[in-house]
């Protein structure tokens, strides 16, 4: 009986039924290649999905930063508590905005602002296409927002750069 299972298994495995699969080329996860597949509106959906989660992980840490810090007392008698002195204010006003995204009709959003500078980027420059977007999202905040051309030269001053 266990040489006829042998002899099924080396059969299945002459004919390549059990591959070990190949492994993924972490080049093109998360960086310039797969960014360049993806249609204008794939690259639209993940800023909108980078955006969401970073306001809605803002607004928690906020929060909860509030919950451990608001009764802490620093303030000298008599002194008014003014509401952004509070630590969710103070939290809030530390954190990176994306205003940029606008409505291009009455309900779609326009994403144009974060999209193109990520995809001149790649494109000009496919030297730089092993660094993450993410990376390239996160410049693009209001306090940081950069060009094709200066995220370009961050690059070549090594201040943005591939994963080791």
């Amino acid at each position: 009986m266990l040489k006829k299972y042998l002899a099924g298994f080396a059969v299945l495995a002459t004919l390549g039924v059990f591959r070990v699969p190949a492994q993924s080329r972490s080049v093109e996860l998360d960086r310039g290649g797969e960014w360049l597949s993806w249609t204008p509106g794939q690259r639209a959906t993940y800023i909108d999905g980078f955006l969401t989660g970073y306001l809605q992980g803002t607004d928690q840490a906020c929060n909860v930063a509030q919950e451990l810090f608001g009764d802490i007392k620093t303030y000298h008698l008599g002194d008014a508590q003014h509401p952004s002195d509070m630590p969710a204010a103070r939290c809030l006003a530390k954190m990176e905005t994306y205003s940029k995204v606008r409505f291009r009709e009455a309900t779609a959003l326009n994403f144009s602002p974060y999209t193109e500078p990520i995809t001149e980027f790649y494109t000009k420059h496919p030297e730089y296409r092993g660094i993450p977007f993410v990376n390239l999202v996160i410049l693009l905040s209001d306090r940081n927002h950069k060009t094709a051309d200066q995220l370009y030269q961050m690059a070549l001053k090594g201040q943005i750069h591939e994963p080791s």
